[in-house]
């Protein structure tokens, strides 16, 4: 393994990342009609919000992330 991923400050950011699209996940999930279509939701709605979250810019998911809170 890579010393890189296991700098302190690398882990941390990492985990800082995870929790973000974790709850930016859960938060779209109970408002997904004011993020998503209906015919994106049609098939599959927790592909739609994977999509639509791994669409975003970090800098754009921080932002909204912070606007959920």
């Amino acid at each position: 393994r890579s010393k890189m991923y296991n700098n302190k400050n690398v882990l941390l950011k990492n985990n800082e990342g995870k929790k973000i699209i974790r709850d930016l996940f859960l938060s779209i999930k109970k408002k997904s009609n004011k993020f998503l279509t209906k015919e994106q939701l049609k098939f599959d709605e927790h592909r739609a919000i994977a999509d639509f979250i791994s669409g975003m810019t970090d800098r754009f998911a921080i932002k909204l992330h912070k606007g959920l809170k």
